[in-house]
């Protein structure tokens, strides 16, 4: 139990608006999208704030799981259910930060963080670059980074189908719960009011 209550409160430190704050430039809630997360840091507050709050919020998801995978020396039943139930901490913890009245980002950089942890670095990294690679090519397509984010993941849930089964119900849960916080997004793209990312 201990592992989940730190996962969530690992992930529920909200770093985009720490960082914003902190960097003098006001709070991240009131511009743009008045999300926390990098995609508005990076948005209001320049490309650096926005990197650094892209990779606090993939470590918010990464850290929780390598450290319960390799240096957990206890012995579990439910090695791998309890794997998935510590990501689903870190990234309820970043939805719904306590700090910030429950109120928090939507979970896309720390869920990343979460899949690289549970897939392994090493052998299932092609999944993870696949992933990203989805993610790239939508984004260059439409130019919404919203998009980009659902269909990843939707490309991922489709994955573990075929290719690793035991995890699809996680990933298909998680992809539900990461579009449904996303649907102020997609009534901003109907009503061309999103933000359009450039390159």
């Amino acid at each position: 139990m201990e592992y989940l209550i730190l996962s969530f409160l690992l992930g529920s430190i909200p770093t985009g608006y720490l960082l914003v704050l902190i960097s003098g430039k006001g709070d991240i809630r009131r511009f743009g999208s008045k999300n926390i997360g990098a995609t508005n840091v990076l948005r209001h507050s320049g490309k650096s704030l926005g990197l650094i709050t892209l990779l606090l919020d993939f470590s918010k998801g990464f850290i929780p799981i390598i450290y319960y995978i390799y240096f957990d020396t206890g012995i579990h039943l439910f090695a791998q259910t309890y794997t998935m139930m510590i990501g689903t901490a870190a990234i309820l913890g970043h939805m719904y930060s306590p700090w910030l009245s429950l109120k928090g980002g939507k979970g896309v950089a720390t869920t990343l963080g979460v899949i690289l942890g549970i897939l392994g670095p090493l052998g299932q990294i092609k999944i993870f670059l696949l992933v990203l690679l989805v993610w790239i090519l939508i984004v260059f397509l439409t130019k919404y980074v919203a998009l980009g984010s659902v269909f990843s993941l939707v490309f991922l849930v489709f994955y573990s189908y075929f290719f690793f089964n035991n995890y699809f119900m996680f990933f298909f849960l998680i992809t539900l719960l990461i579009a449904y916080k996303h649907k102020d997004n997609y009534e901003r793209i109907k009503n061309n009011k999103e933000h359009k990312i450039t390159f």
